[in-house]
């Protein structure tokens, strides 16, 4: 089901994101500075209150933001956003200017909540996995 919204972009403590609505699914270019745990929260709010606003059920994440989340902090954002009810979508992630493995490590946190998400190296596979699946 197509998303019927326009692109925005959503300014926070730090951080940009650019929202682009495609067929299929909702795209969102987060950029702007060094990762933290505040700011990771504040930006997966957002992601899910936008994501629930246009009915998306499918999201992708590019991520630019310099450094990262220890494995301690991953585990208390997923914790977090479990907890608070992020909703129920299929999430690729992949990150461009860090690290990957904390979000590999935070993808599998995340399936063991009940999410359905994975880290990818390349937007394209990201993509294709988002619209096709395996």
């Amino acid at each position: 089901m197509p998303i019927s919204s326009a692109p925005a972009v959503l300014e926070g403590d730090g951080f940009r994101i650019r929202l682009e609505p495609q067929p299929d699914f909702l795209r969102a270019h987060v950029s702007g500075g060094t990762d933290s745990l505040q700011k990771s929260l504040a930006v997966w709010r957002l992601l899910g209150d936008e994501c629930r606003a246009r009915d998306a059920k499918r999201l992708l994440v590019v991520e630019e933001l310099s450094g990262g989340l220890s494995h301690e902090e991953v585990g208390i954002m997923i914790a977090t956003l479990h907890a608070e009810g992020f909703p129920n979508i299929r999430i690729g992630f992949v990150e461009l200017a860090g690290n990957t493995a904390p979000g590999e490590h935070g993808e599998i946190l995340a399936i063991e909540l009940g999410f359905t998400v994975q880290a990818f190296n390349s937007e394209a596979e990201a993509r294709r996995w988002l619209v096709y699946g395996n």
